[in-house]
């Protein structure tokens, strides 16, 4: 099946809202869990970059395993970001004294003034139009001995598989989100097209890819030997 692009911002507030409400709960934590299995032993990062946080779902799950790091969340859609923010804050006032910035950034224009000890994002890839400015991002981000770690979703092989995911998982939410959840689907790289990626900017040395559910496949960094 071909990929059908979809917008690269979430610039309406009901869609941001209704992506916010939805319950990712399942999905955010087996990869959350797929993310904290792959880390190097002892890892304590003390920079941490989110790119396209959305709401920050996934952004709160990171601010609590890393209770020393300094955190950038970076969103090109100004609500989104919003959004994100008004759920870290309910974080932060019961935590500590960490730098936390939030960047409104569209990821072309994103030139870091130092690199990251970790770079994290899940599902902005598909959001892209042109895949490799997202990772000329994330070139421009790391140092060598950086942490990388990216989810997205994954094309399924036809319209009617499409139907059946949205069906299967996203069948109690809003129509809103159902819409959102099957162009997304549409809009996905196949894992061989991340492959593909991966080899013509030099990071498929640095990176492992694999597929994780029926529609999510991770990419992080190899153990260094």
């Amino acid at each position: 099946m071909i990929r059908i692009p979809e917008p690269e911002l979430m610039d309406d507030l009901t869609q941001a809202e209704s992506y916010a409400q939805a319950d990712f709960e399942t999905a955010h934590s087996f990869l959350i869990r797929k993310f904290q299995d792959r880390l190097p032993q002892r890892f304590s990062p003390e920079s941490v970059l989110d790119l396209g946080c959305g709401p920050g779902d996934m952004s709160s799950r990171l601010y609590t395993q890393f209770p020393n790091a300094n955190f950038t969340f970076v969103d090109g859609s100004a609500f989104m970001l919003d959004l994100c923010k008004k759920r870290m804050g309910i974080m932060v006032l019961k935590k500590r004294n960490q730098k936390i910035e939030f960047k409104k950034e569209l990821i072309q224009e994103l030139v870091p003034e130092s690199p990251y000890d970790l770079v994290f994002s899940n599902s902005l890839l598909h959001h892209l139009h042109d895949p490799f400015e997202f990772w000329a991002a994330v070139q421009r981000s790391i140092h060598p001995d950086s942490f990388i770690f990216i989810s997205d979703l994954m094309r399924p092989d036809s319209l009617n598989m499409a139907n059946h995911l949205v069906e299967r998982y996203a069948n109690d939410e809003p129509e809103v989100l159902k819409r959102d959840f099957y162009n997304s689907l549409l809009a996905a790289y196949r894992i061989e097209e991340v492959k593909e990626m991966l080899e013509v900017v030099r990071l498929d040395s640095k990176l492992n890819i694999e597929l994780v559910t029926d529609r999510h496949w991770i990419c992080y960094s190899k153990p260094r030997l």
